[in-house]
């Protein structure tokens, strides 16, 4: 059931983005864990990338931490961002997410800090 939402979920966004010559923005709203700091989760995130690059989908995407300078992000609060150079790109890489080389650097990833959830916004470029 989950395989059938998750694919009638990447089916819509194809469809919802498709027209759109545009970036698919991921952010995940994420918080260090106590003692890790943000040369901890720079590390882990870079192993975890190295691992996305790797797969179906992988190879253009980037990855940003945004760390707060005047927001309310709570303590050790940070953002998590991924981007995909478009919605095709995004629903391949995270079709075959499930037992792929980034889902088990995820494990290395969590201990060092968590995320609540996740946004996914379409990006465009003003000219």
């Amino acid at each position: 059931m989950k395989m059938i939402t998750n694919t009638m979920l990447i089916a819509l966004l194809l469809g919802v983005f498709s027209c759109a010559n545009a970036s698919v923005v991921q952010v995940w709203k994420c918080t260090l864990h106590e003692g890790k700091g943000d040369a901890d989760v720079e590390k882990v995130s870079s192993a975890w990338l190295a691992a996305a690059k790797s797969m179906k989908g992988g190879a253009d995407l980037e990855v940003y931490h945004s760390y707060p300078l005047a927001a309310t992000a709570g303590e050790g609060g940070f953002e998590f961002v991924l981007i995909a150079p478009d919605a095709a790109t995004w629903g391949t890489f995270w079709n075959d997410y499930p037992g792929s080389a980034a889902s088990k650097a995820d494990a290395d990833w969590n201990a060092v800090a968590s995320c609540s959830g996740s946004s996914l916004w379409n990006s465009t470029e003003i000219q």
